[in-house]
């Protein structure tokens, strides 16, 4: 039997067993090739020698790790859906994967993370709930901090930022973007009720989504399957990543509507495959504290080799005993640090693209400024 290790979810409700599209795509794929697996939900990637989820396992062996790889081997091993396919369809299956993974992608990370009421309302409590404390005051946020600095890259700014864009030609305008950067975004939000934005939904992630959407659906026009009456691994990306779009109950649910209304056929093709996705068998989940282990570990070998030899008696050796306190010591101002901050990133790792403005003291009067509509 082998052993999926996948980014858990929260969306077990909803009968999906991942937040991660690449781990919804693999977990369809097992079950569509009747392989006999169970699954292992983590908070860390500590078990792939690569860094990589999802990673499948056979025993003790990690066997591969990402989607491409497990396919790979999972073929050798006689599972393989496609197949049926010649070698046009094979490379026609590869080019929509390579659309699927380019075009969707960008436009759940902005639907979940860069729309802010449906981050603060749903997505934020569901991810903090399943991974638990401590990793709940930050891991949240580090996940949108990478989905906007990704999406930036390519052009695609949050609410907040495309306002600041606007406003900075005038000094003022300068100054409330100013005032916006250090003032926490929940109550940016609460400035109309949540609708400063209405999810822009003709933001051009949305439309780069819909000419991929309206490919795939005239691939698939009225058969079962895209390739026919058999799933293929075309099938399983596809559902992983559309189910992720139609099933999360979201506050503001532009993808969900332009399937459902737009692409029909998308929307009963992701419900047939979703009839068929039974509850796997569960294999021991990670606890928090495998999840925080694997970031120190680092810190931790600096000073001993756990897995050489066993640590002196720090009566013995009072400069040891320092360094011990020195971790310990370093370990609780990171973790005050997170909880004094709520939620955040650790110091350091966003990208700063933005020129730096002039240090600025800001008081009361400010800050009801902006939130009460300053910024108009």
């Amino acid at each position: 039997m082998y052993s999926l290790y996948s980014w858990g979810s929260p969306f077990k409700a909803e009968g999906l067993y991942s937040f991660d599209p690449a781990c919804i795509s693999i977990q369809t794929y097992l079950q569509l090739s009747k392989a006999e697996w169970q699954l292992h939900n983590v908070s860390s990637t500590s078990v792939s020698p690569n860094n990589c989820l999802p990673a499948l396992t056979c025993g003790q062996a990690v066997i591969e790790s990402g989607f491409w790889r497990i396919v790979e081997f999972l073929k050798s091993e006689g599972y393989d859906l496609n197949a049926g396919l010649d070698e046009e369809q094979l490379s026609q299956s590869t080019a929509y994967i390579s659309l699927v993974q380019d075009s969707l992608v960008d436009a759940l990370l902005f639907s979940w993370y860069l729309v802010s009421e449906n981050f603060v309302e749903s997505i934020r409590p569901r991810l903090a709930k399943l991974f638990g404390f401590p990793l709940s005051l930050f891991i949240p946020t580090q996940l949108r901090d990478h989905a906007e600095h990704r999406l930036e890259s390519r052009g695609i700014h949050s609410v907040v930022a495309t306002e600041t864009n606007t406003a900075s030609e005038s000094n003022s305008s300068t100054n409330t973007a100013f005032l916006k950067s250090k003032i926490p975004r929940i109550y940016l939000l609460a400035k109309d009720g949540f609708k400063s934005h209405e999810d822009k939904s003709a933001n051009p992630v949305y439309a780069q989504a819909k000419k991929c959407l309206n490919a795939l659906s005239k691939k698939l026009d009225k058969k079962e399957y895209f390739f026919g009456s058999k799933p293929t691994a075309l099938d399983t990306v596809v559902y992983g990543y559309l189910s992720l779009m139609l099933y999360p109950d979201l506050p503001q649910s532009t993808l969900k509507s332009m399937i459902v209304e737009e692409f029909p056929n998308l929307s009963e093709f992701c419900n047939r495959i979703h009839a068929q996705m039974e509850p796997p068998s569960m294999g021991p989940e990670q606890n928090w504290a495998a999840g925080v282990g694997s970031m120190v570990k680092q810190s931790a070998l600096q000073f001993a080799s756990l897995r050489s030899y066993s640590l002196p008696s720090t009566q013995d050796d009072p400069e040891l005993a320092s360094k011990i306190i020195s971790v310990a010591g370093a370990l609780g101002v990171f973790f005050g640090y997170a909880i004094y901050k709520g939620i955040l990133s650790v110091p350091g790792t966003r990208s700063k693209t933005s020129t730096a403005l002039p240090s600025q003291v800001i008081t009361t009067n400010d800050i009801l400024s902006v939130v009460k509509g300053g910024s108009s």
